[in-house]
């Protein structure tokens, strides 16, 4: 006899696919033309492709983000490692054209999320309003215009936040499913996308230690513990041993952390922020703000020239902590307004890219509905910790503090350096989730099969 699949598991399943049409629609006509090559794209990214696909090693010499001494400097670690592994292996597949690229990116951000919907959907059934919080998110305007690059990180961490939230609400309800293989699975999975998240952006390594803590705090087992030990050990290891080899500093970071803790700790981002791009500090004089005022700006990347990537780090870093120590008011200003567009803002930041030009891109309509949008986006994240705080008042669910939890520790690095609006997009999604999991879910719906195992009763619920 055939299981009734109900209209809310099929919509689920089909969400990612659906969204792909947009996403390439975005691609396409909006952010690659035909013919550029991906070795083009923003953020340095480019440089370690090109690399990649001709000889085989991972360093940038094409592109530089700081002015160097001599001619043939290159960099090894000025970005993450899996971004670019990524792309670069499916440019070997694809071309290296950037719209197939990003074609072929999205593809695989949707077997990855269909996989793990579909993955809930034979335990878990939500309620309609569930299906619509993730639908909200997973289509808003940003979320699919960022869901469709490939310049930056969020673009995959659209996808990887949804799967992650998936697999944390495994580890808080261990009562979703009575497979005992499916809650190991999804302890290793957790921890495995905690893991490639921090090896896309350092950002994410808040995230990768309180993941690693649940999972040793959860009945899962002892070989799933040390599976997901090794997990992690393995490629930051890895990670480590790249930049020990390729210019003999013992870091599993990336070499752009200096002069990205320098844009949010300096006057000039003090006074630009939110409103201008703190790229502008590197490679402008003059910003006009909207009141009209006029800053001096240092264009950084003129003053001084180094000799390799980690002098650029050091010295930025070193900047950013003497300005902290010299400007400990300022600083505490300065925080309190990277925490109020961390969590509140819903106007596109930064709103100006140009340091002089007034004009924002896209048309007024579009301006507002992704205004109202980011609204609606920020509800979710804020009625998840409500409801936390109300179970944990109440002696209920004590587990899912580590919701709020693992959302303070995704926040925390951009309250305290900075945030765009892209930054914070995939915490709302993996709040969305977990909101709809958790709070709006009926009865577990297990598959016949996994309804003659015995209940779990492991680990801290």
């Amino acid at each position: 006899m055939f299981r009734v699949v109900s209209a809310q598991r099929v919509l689920l399943i089909a969400m990612p696919l659906l969204a792909f049409i947009p996403r390439s629609w975005i691609a396409a006509h909006m952010l690659y033309g035909s013919d550029q090559p991906v070795f083009d794209i923003g953020f340095g990214f480019g440089g370690y492709i090109r690399e990649l696909l001709q000889s085989g090693t991972f360093r940038s010499c094409s592109f530089l983000p700081f002015q160097p001494c001599h001619p043939g400097i290159c960099t090894s670690s000025t970005r993450m490692p899996f971004l670019p592994l990524l792309l670069a292996g499916l440019a070997a597949v694809v071309g290296t054209k950037s719209l197939f690229v990003a074609l072929a990116r999205c593809g695989v951000a949707v077997v990855l999320s269909t996989g793990f919907l579909a993955f809930l959907t034979v335990d878990v059934e939500l309620t309609w309003f569930g299906v619509a919080l993730v639908y909200a998110l997973y289509f808003g305007p940003q979320a699919l215009k960022h869901g469709a690059t490939l310049d930056y990180e969020e673009g995959l961490f659209i996808d990887l936040s949804l799967c992650l939230a998936i697999a944390i609400c495994y580890l808080l309800r261990p009562d979703l499913t009575q497979s005992a293989w499916r809650r190991a699975f999804m302890a290793l999975a957790a921890v495995a996308l905690s893991v490639i998240m921090y090896l896309t952006k350092t950002t994410a390594l808040l995230m990768l230690l309180v993941v690693l803590l649940l999972v040793m705090t959860r009945g899962v087992g002892r070989p799933v513990k040390l599976a997901c030990l090794l997990i992690v050990a393995l490629p930051v290891g890895a990670w480590l041993a790249h930049n020990l080899r390729s210019s003999g500093v013992a870091t599993a970071s990336s070499s752009w952390n200096g002069e990205n803790l320098f844009r949010g700790y300096n006057n000039e981002s003090y006074e630009l922020y939110p409103q201008i791009h703190l790229d502008r500090i590197f490679d402008s004089r003059l910003a006009i703000l909207d009141d009209g005022r006029s800053v001096a700006l240092g264009a950084h990347k003129s003053d001084r020239c180094f000799n390799d990537e980690w002098t650029w780090n050091q010295t930025y870093g070193q900047m950013a902590r003497r300005w902290l120590v010299d400007h400990p008011g300022t600083a505490l200003a300065f925080a309190a307004r990277k925490l109020w567009v961390t969590l509140f803002e819903v106007r596109h930041t930064p709103v100006y890219d140009s340091a002089t030009d007034k004009r924002v891109d896209g048309a007024r309509f579009l301006r507002v509905l992704m205004l109202v949008w980011m609204v609606i986006a920020r509800l979710p994240f804020f009625l998840l910790l409500a409801f936390v705080y109300r179970d944990l008042r109440a002696g209920r669910n004590p587990s899912y503090g580590w919701a709020a939890l693992l959302l303070a520790a995704g926040c925390a690095p951009y309250v305290l350096v900075f945030s765009y609006e892209r930054h914070v997009i995939p915490i709302l999604q993996m709040a969305a989730v977990m909101l709809a999991v958790l709070y709006f879910r009926k009865t577990p719906g297990l598959s016949r099969s996994d309804r003659k195992l015995p209940a779990f009763h492991g680990g801290a619920i």
